[in-house]
């Protein structure tokens, strides 16, 4: 590596995610041809770790304290002493809060030289702007590309695409509930098909935030904001597929669908006809069609949670920061 710049990374919460972006970069970082090292983890369970070696996964997966104890209240200033040049934020969504503390530790990280990115929906829904405004004004980068079907291409293919207008987009932004219709379409109760789905791991204890349609909701918002159309969470229609009937749908198959364009957001389950390509998009897969101007229409199938695939996502944000600099 000798001669290569160098990147030092500062990792923000170490649950799966953090650990499967710490595993993906080890395996992937002579992709990259530069020298990235993660130079500090911090994590309220796991605290603050300096230099962490190949084996701080294993560790941390035994629950106990690996650095100094670090109370929630001091992160800012950690971030803002750290020597990192990005940061990467893998800290819990937490919508009552409009998604602090993780705006704090994005927007202290950018004020003292970072980049930041982050797979967090929650600052990038409630407060887009100020970020936005935050990166020009310090000329860093933000990077969100997890937020919105992990490490499957979603909105930033626009950016392969100079010029092009969206008329609108659509699809199935979360996995959990296109996994418990897929059940219900063979036969399973909506009840039994949820039990599956948690032990499966695609479903939280609480499930709210997927099956109310919230998940769903806020990527939807995400994507909006990208592309400049001024949709807010308080402002949309959403309905999720609690105590749904597929029965009502007659011969069509329903799905839980994100629709937006710049004049109306929502989220709802919609009854698709058979020879819609959506109508098939399966078990816990994401979909996401968008309608262009200059190419029609836009699909892209794939993944949309887990830890590797969602690491996927920040190994191409970081990627991207990585050749803006070079």
């Amino acid at each position: 590596m000798l001669g290569m710049r160098r990147y030092r990374v500062l990792i923000i919460g170490f649950g799966n995610v953090g650990q499967a972006f710490f595993k993906l970069l080890s395996m992937k970082r002579d992709a990259l041809n530069v020298d990235v090292q993660i130079s500090e983890i911090i994590d309220r369970r796991r605290g603050h770790i300096i230099n962490p070696g190949p084996s701080v996964i294993e560790e941390a997966r035994s629950g106990r304290l690996l650095g100094r104890k670090v109370d929630i209240d001091e992160i800012p200033r950690l971030i803002e002493e750290s020597s990192a040049d990005i940061v990467c934020e893998f800290t819990d969504l937490n919508i009552r809060d409009r998604g602090e503390p993780a705006f704090t530790y994005l927007s202290t990280a950018i004020r003292s030289g970072k980049h930041v990115i982050t797979t967090n929906k929650g600052p990038i829904a409630f407060h887009y702007d100020e970020l936005v405004e935050l990166s020009r004004k310090y000329n860093r980068l933000v990077r969100f590309k997890g937020t919105v079907m992990a490490g499957t291409p979603s909105f930033n293919i626009l950016e392969l695409l100079p010029g092009a207008s969206v008329n609108y987009f659509m699809g199935i932004l979360n996995g959990t509930t296109n996994f418990i219709l897929t059940r219900m379409y063979e036969g399973m109760s909506f009840n039994e098909a949820l039990r599956i789905a948690q032990e499966r791991g695609y479903a939280e204890a609480d499930p709210s935030l997927d099956i109310d349609g919230w998940d769903a909701a806020l990527k939807a918002i995400i994507i909006s904001r990208v592309l400049n159309w001024r949709h807010s969470l308080e402002g949309m229609e959403v309905r999720g597929i609690r105590d749904i009937d597929i029965r009502a749908f007659g011969d069509k198959i329903v799905k839980l669908i994100a629709f937006a364009n710049k004049d109306v957001a929502y989220v709802r389950p919609i009854a698709l006809d058979r020879g819609d390509v959506l109508a098939h998009v399966n078990e816990n897969l994401n979909a996401l069609r968008i309608s262009t101007d200059t190419l029609g229409d836009i699909m892209v199938i794939g993944p949309g949670a887990g830890p590797m695939e969602t690491a996927q996502a920040v190994l191409t944000d970081l990627a991207y920061i990585i050749n803006r600099e070079s």
